[in-house]
């Protein structure tokens, strides 16, 4: 077991090859050559030492998710995989510890994997944070362009020269309450390249032209035989018609695979496209998130906390909220609807807080994924005093995801 080298890049992509498939090839040869904050300190193998070949693998990938404005540090398990011949060894666990140790080290507020199902909570992480899904396109269903008419708007491929004008646009239009991947114009990198056949998976950025003027984004996502529109914002809702048509010839130069919307951000387009499309059910999945300090995380996103308490009955809220996992205890502390800070707490009977919640629990409720009331629905160890639930509703209100797991 060591850290690979860039002198492994032949021998990790036949892994990959192996473990995930040809498709994903190009794609995983960039990030190996182009993600900006990659090192070789966060890429962790096991090899047999007479082939030579890789057998397992585990990477981190450095960025950061986005929530209302405040940016929060993330390190993401990606590429994770063994060969066939060696699975059940163990040969993960080993890995992870390495991932740990490294994690450590660049102090993240929070650790992600969209990863297969159950496996990962064995390694501290819990499903906090909705993911992928998409409405399915059928052709039939959206309307074609009169004869002898134009399409209201035209398309223009985003390279890496442009790729700043798609970032700008899709920055005023981030939702709120939603996590989303924070982008960077040296991202351009390795989103955007050339693929060696129409079977590898690939991203094609576009910019929404209306009269020459940027009038929307989204993306195209080539995976496992399909064509999904992703991160789809519209200054005019109706043009999504516009868009599915587009992809939908797309798709069909690529196969005839099928095509998916996933689910737009913007409230207006989003029911837009489900009528259209008449779909109901979209199969949504979850990231596996981890938070390794509770302080940290807490402090990162507080900001927000005077914004969800200004319109409320504790805009002048005073005191503080205590909260205990059963292991550890907090207390957060606000004085005139502001909030003061964070402090670990000794106190060790649980009916001395006013929030008792498990670990995993909390990490739902801290990431939005289920409300106080969801939890304490189905979870009888989640308990909350009842002067303070409308506090606790108020500040940790349930959140939306659109992040992808390979930006």
């Amino acid at each position: 077991m060591r850290n690979a080298s860039r002198d492994d890049i032949p021998a990790l992509l036949e892994h990959f090859k192996g473990v995930h498939g040809e498709g994903v090839i190009d794609q995983l040869r960039v990030m190996l050559e182009r993600y900006p904050r990659f090192s070789w300190e966060d890429c962790f193998i096991i090899e047999n030492p007479n082939s030579g070949e890789v057998v397992s693998c585990v990477m981190l990938l450095q960025n950061a998710w986005t929530l209302d404005g405040i940016e929060v540090p993330s390190v993401e398990m990606e590429a994770v995989g063994t060969l066939n011949a060696y699975r059940y060894r163990g040969h993960i666990h080993l890995l992870n510890e390495k991932f740990e140790e490294r994690a450590a080290q660049l102090h993240p507020v929070i650790q992600t994997i969209a990863g297969i199902p159950y496996f990962y909570r064995n390694f501290g992480y819990e499903y906090a944070a909705r993911l992928g899904g998409g409405y399915a396109v059928n052709p039939s269903l959206i309307p074609k362009i009169p004869e002898g008419e134009r399409e209201p708007v035209t398309f223009k491929a985003v390279t890496s020269r442009n790729f700043k004008e798609f970032l700008s646009f899709r920055e005023n239009h981030l939702p709120w309450r939603t996590w989303t991947r924070k982008l960077r114009p040296e991202d351009a990198a390795y989103l955007i390249y050339e693929t060696s056949s129409d079977e590898q998976e690939a991203f094609f950025f576009y910019l929404v032209k209306e009269k020459g003027k940027t009038a929307g984004v989204f993306y195209l996502a080539r995976w496992e035989s399909r064509l999904d529109i992703v991160e789809l914002y519209l200054d005019n809702h109706q043009h999504a018609d516009a868009v599915m048509r587009f992809a939908l010839t797309r798709a069909q130069e690529w196969g005839e695979i099928p095509v998916r919307v996933a689910p737009p951000n913007q409230k207006r387009v989003r029911e837009y496209v489900s009528a259209r499309v008449q779909v109901m059910e979209i199969g949504r999945y979850a990231w596996y998130v981890k938070i390794p300090s509770i302080s940290r995380f807490i402090e990162t996103i507080s900001p927000l906390f005077s914004d969800r308490l200004r319109d409320t009955e504790f805009n002048g809220f005073t005191g503080e909220l205590t909260i205990t996992t059963y292991k550890e205890g907090y207390s957060l502390s606000f004085e005139r609807g502001v909030f003061k800070g964070i402090t670990e707490s000794d106190e060790k009977n649980p009916m001395n807080y006013n929030l008792r919640i498990p670990i995993d629990s909390l990490t739902r409720l801290l990431m939005g994924y289920e409300t106080l009331d969801d939890l304490t629905g189905h979870e009888p160890d989640v308990q909350c005093a009842a002067e303070m639930r409308p506090l606790v509703r108020t500040l940790f209100p349930r959140l939306e995801a659109i992040v992808d797991p390979y930006y």
